[in-house]
């Protein structure tokens, strides 16, 4: 369907619907999905934090590339155990 989450989903839909403001990013591809999912989130106005420890690319470079040169402008960069989950 696409290489974000948004495309062709009803992501938007459900997040509005449940009032949700932020979202963190984890998965792989850091440099393909993930980053076109966090442009769309920012462009729609989500707060966006991505997992650095919890994304991965083809290659170790392309990783810490997209993060260096692409996240920094949309994103908060975390690590998983920075991040504190409530219910």
């Amino acid at each position: 369907k696409g290489l974000c989450a948004f495309f062709g989903t009803d992501l938007g839909d459900l997040l509005e619907k449940n009032g949700i403001d932020t979202i963190i990013l984890a998965g792989f591809l850091t440099n393909c999905c993930i980053e076109s999912t966090m442009r769309t989130a920012y462009e729609k106005g989500y707060k966006v934090i991505t997992l650095f420890d919890c994304c991965c690319a083809a290659s170790i470079d392309a990783h810490e590339s997209s993060f260096k040169h692409s996240f920094e402008m949309f994103s908060i960069r975390t690590t998983s155990n920075l991040v504190e989950f409530s219910s």
